[in-house]
């Protein structure tokens, strides 16, 4: 079985995107990923492996280069498909839905639309109102869709007519050994890592370091996206107008497969979301959100907002610590009882990784994705015989 990737953006910036590949690829399918290159992404590209083959274009330009960009794009995808001929062609993004489509109508190739970011829906340039109407068709006609949010599943399944939509959660791989611990017994080390901007970090997360009754230090890893450029730069302003900029780290992007490094030392995980806000995506982040799962895999405590789908998922079973983000005093009472309870944190972290290893891990949520696909053709065995290959650039 081959399985073509199409991505208007790195692959390597979305986990679940690796990870549901690297399990394909396990189970003896030929996947190939069909990308471009990111600002500040590319620590986190896709590193060669067996039965995995990444291509990306060079990044794509600002202003009315990027609409030739994005044809050359889509001329590219439908030449390598023409070639390669792929049994599925795997979209994932809103841009490339109108590639997806063309490229299965040239291959005849079944297609799954995996949605980890619904689009919005104001005020679409020509461009966007294109792949809105590709996404529209997709839902119809792709053999599997999917995403990472059982609400978000059922609001698609009622635009398709009723179709079945699976839902997968954002997890980790399933843990295979007891992550270290090398915490401080002074400070509180709090980590934050993702995407960068300021409903993810607001600047109240800074504000609450000064008001703490334990020092507190905070690590900073990820990236600035296209929206959200020059807030890393508010950050460090904030930080110094509350005279806590010795606190606040920047660490920059930070691959998957040194996280243990960063977060080892950490004793709390910062996946923050607003209360309230008009983004769908926003809204409906349990489960879509990989960061609480990524803490947990490496042994670190989530502080979590306030937020009924989030209280039942991580704060109820007692994996996570829970405070509301725009309010500096709420921050602040958090990280004095965890500096303060500092064993009963690091248990909330064990029993969180603890359910990684039963269903909160990427097996088990791609599992019906993997069975979908595979179906009758032939029974799944082994690696396939496709050898690794170096990431290839596209000018």
């Amino acid at each position: 079985m081959r399985v073509l990737y199409v991505q208007y953006t790195n692959p390597g910036a979305y986990p679940p995107l690796v990870r549901g590949a690297t399990l394909l690829a396990e189970s003896g399918a030929e996947v190939r990923m069909l990308g471009t290159r990111v600002r500040d992404t590319d620590p986190l590209e896709v590193r060669p492996s067996t039965g995995i083959d990444v291509r990306l274009m060079n990044e794509a330009p600002e202003g009315w280069r990027l609409k030739a960009h994005y044809a050359r794009y889509g001329a590219w995808v439908a030449r390598e498909a023409a070639a390669w001929k792929p049994d599925w062609i795997y979209a994932s993004d809103l841009l490339s839905t109108p590639v997806a489509l063309a490229a299965a109508a040239l291959t005849r190739a079944r297609v799954v639309y995996h949605e980890h970011d619904a689009p919005a829906a104001a005020r679409p340039n020509w461009v966007i109102q294109r792949c809105l109407d590709a996404r529209a068709r997709l839902l119809r006609s792709a053999t599997i869709v999917v995403t990472p949010n059982a609400d978000r599943s059922a609001r698609l399944s009622e635009m398709a007519g009723g179709r079945q939509v699976l839902t997968v959660w954002n997890c980790p791989r399933r843990p295979t050994s007891k992550p270290r611990s090398t915490r401080a017994l002074d400070a509180l080390r709090v980590v934050f890592c993702g995407s960068i901007n300021s409903e993810r970090l607001p600047l109240t997360v800074v504000e609450a370091l000064a008001g703490t009754d334990t020092p507190v230090m905070l690590d900073v890893a990820g990236y600035e996206t296209v929206g959200s450029r020059g807030y890393v730069a508010a950050l460090s302003a904030h930080a110094r107008r509350f005279d806590v900029e010795q606190r606040v780290r920047f660490l920059g992007t930070v691959p998957e497969d040194e996280w243990n490094v960063v977060f080892e030392q950490c004793d709390i995980g910062l996946a923050l979301m607003p209360l309230a806000s008009s983004d769908e995506n926003m809204r409906h982040m349990a489960g879509a959100s990989n960061k609480p799962f990524e803490y947990l895999s490496c042994g670190v405590a989530p502080l979590v907002s306030d937020l009924p789908d989030w209280r039942q998922t991580f704060i109820e079973p007692g994996y996570a610590l829970v405070c509301n983000p725009s309010q500096v005093e709420s921050i602040v009472a958090a990280l004095n009882w965890a500096a303060e309870h500092r064993d009963a944190v690091r248990e909330s972290a064990m029993r969180g990784w603890e359910r990684l290893g039963l269903d909160w891990n990427y097996e088990t949520q791609f599992a019906p994705v993997l069975d979908a696909m595979w179906g009758r053709s032939r029974e799944r065995s082994g690696w396939p015989n496709a050898s690794a290959t170096e990431t290839q650039c596209v000018s």
